[in-house]
């Protein structure tokens, strides 16, 4: 969605077309923010288009091996129509260039035959998709084997190059879902997605900039990455009406006015994106680690799972004034004020780059796919943060170590620092003659030509 903003920003007309299933999500969400009829010339500019995924009315989306499947047959036939100007009420005119999710590299095929432009954007770090369109070559140096598993390495330890930093095999993208068969089969569909995407779109797009990953952007790779980030997100649409992509509403005014209210950088801020699942004793050991802290915080829960917290832990808390809980937040608002002092997170992407775009330090908490890459950015190369727990599979994280690991977090003025320097960086990229800005307006140029 973001990106879609920023190329209305540069005259396009964008249909931003999402599955039924997620269109009813953002479509709701920005209902109750009052941003769906929004009037303002942006968003006259911007119309929502869905298609059917595929999947029936009680079938598992959150099978995310068999949603993909089903979604490359279904929606491919959905896609003609729009492409050529028939796409129903509300059209903007025929389409003349397209983006798609590198997961969605199979859209690129109906681009194809009509001779368009298309860019596929990859919305994890660059470091991921470059494994990915070199998982061959892993496969080769004996780093996995043909199904993606790692084979017996020392601590499992491998390098894109000599120039970049070690990864660890066993915690690859698909490596980490608790069940082989999935592991497998994520593994092909990725590796199968990223390849033809770098071999059907004219470019390949990425959530990052060059600081954050130099080696991986001068690496020598079957497809140039081009950093265009950070994409500016929620932070932007303060004071404008705009669907923005939540699929929750956000509870501004209670997030915003909390924090108005306490120290600078006091506030812990907890989020773990839109899948992460933590068992009831986890969620009540971290709820009862928030209190004991003493540190005032701003924990989002998602719908459904309050229940399981501590009633007295609720009514303590709230009825205090020590911390809020709420189901959705504003989170590029609430990572941009100064009252809040770290981050816990999952570490997803869009959750790691809004946090080094504002100059925030993250104690780190993944759970699964990328983002045990990310942790290792974050802690071990970058040093902006540190690990919630040392290794996997530990069991509870007790609240003892969470209060200890928040001291030790908020007291440490070298992750400030590298944070900071961090930030300014992205802000450099995103300024009028940044690179970021420059590659983006190169995309712009390339979607623009006139067809031969």
């Amino acid at each position: 969605m973001e990106l879609a903003y920023c190329l209305i920003d540069r005259g396009f007309a964008v249909t931003f077309v999402n599955t039924e299933h997620n269109h009813r999500r953002v479509v709701a969400a920005a209902a109750g923010a009052g941003g769906v009829q929004a009037p303002g010339s942006r968003a006259r500019r911007l119309r929502l288009v869905a298609v059917a995924d595929g999947m029936g009315d009680g079938d598992d989306r959150d099978n995310l091996v068999r949603l993909n499947a089903v979604m490359e047959e279904a929606i491919p036939p959905q896609l003609e129509p729009i492409l050529d100007g028939a796409g129903g009420e509300g059209q903007l005119g025929k389409v003349t260039c397209v983006v798609v999710d590198v997961g969605m590299s199979w859209a690129l095929d109906a681009v194809k035959r009509r001779g368009l432009p298309g860019a596929a954007l990859w919305a994890a770090s660059a470091a991921v998709l470059a494994v990915l369109l070199g998982a061959q070559k892993l496969i080769r140096d004996g780093v996995i084997d043909d199904d993606g598993a790692p084979l017996k390495l020392e601590n499992n330890s491998f390098r894109l190059s000599e120039f970049t930093p070690p990864m660890d095999a066993t915690f690859l993208a698909w490596n980490f879902m608790g069940n082989r068969d999935a592991e497998r089969m994520v593994f092909h569909y990725l590796t199968s997605s990223a390849r033809a995407a770098a071999a059907k779109a004219d470019i390949l797009l990425c959530n990052s900039f060059v600081e954050l990953e130099p080696a991986i952007f001068t690496l020598k790779s079957p497809a140039t990455i081009l950093p265009i980030g950070p994409l500016r997100t929620g932070q932007r649409f303060a004071h404008q009406v705009e669907v923005v992509g939540h699929f929750w509403q956000t509870n501004d005014d209670t997030c915003l006015s909390f924090l108005d209210e306490q120290p600078y950088g006091s506030v812990v801020y907890v989020a773990f994106g839109s899948l992460t699942i933590m068992s009831p004793g986890q969620l009540k050991e971290l709820a009862l680690g928030l209190e004991a802290s003493g540190h005032p915080f701003l924990w989002v829960v998602r719908p459904g799972l309050a229940g399981n917290l501590p009633t007295s832990f609720l009514d303590a808390t709230m009825g205090q004034g020590k911390g809020i809980v709420v189901e959705w937040a504003p989170q590029e608002q609430v990572l941009a004020h100064p009252a809040v002092g770290c981050f816990v997170t999952h570490c997803g992407w869009n959750s790691t780059v809004e946090s080094i775009r504002n100059g925030v330090p993250m104690l780190c908490w993944p759970y699964f796919t990328d983002q045990f890459t990310n942790q290792i950015y974050i802690c071990d190369i970058w040093r902006i943060g540190l690990k919630m727990v040392q290794t996997c599979g530990e069991g509870i994280v007790t609240k003892e170590i969470m209060v200890e690991r928040l001291k030790e977090l908020l007291l440490d003025e070298g992750i400030k620092e590298r944070v900071q320097r961090l930030m300014e960086f992205a802000e450099t990229n995103m300024s009028e003659e940044g690179e970021s800005t420059r590659n983006l307006n190169a995309v712009v140029e390339l979607m623009t030509r006139p067809m031969s």
